[in-house]
């Protein structure tokens, strides 16, 4: 898949699915966003390129602030693939 034709999939909404108060994922323009609540006090999120070997673009686990409620978790995950598409890899990582 080329930047080009990734670039017209991020033209469609990212569609979250399962359960939002728990585990989510969403495939959007050929990422995986992914969004967990791991304890009582934070959510993890990750997005990977899953047309470049599954390669973790960002995570949580690569950022020393923590998420936490589910809304901001997807809104790093998303924030992150948008710029992934946007800008290619030179994009990551991100300033919050």
């Amino acid at each position: 898949m080329t930047w080009e034709e990734r670039k017209a999939l991020a033209m469609a909404p990212i569609n979250w699915e399962g359960d939002l108060k728990d585990d989510c994922a969403a495939q959007w323009a050929g990422l995986l966003l992914r969004a967990e609540w791991m304890d009582h006090y934070h959510w993890w999120w990750a997005v990977y390129d899953m047309h470049n070997n599954e390669v973790t673009i960002d995570s949580s686990n690569m950022r020393s602030e923590k998420c936490i409620s589910g809304k901001s978790a997807r809104d790093k995950a998303e924030a992150t693939a948008k710029a992934y598409i946007a800008n290619g890899p030179s994009a990551i990582p991100i300033e919050y």
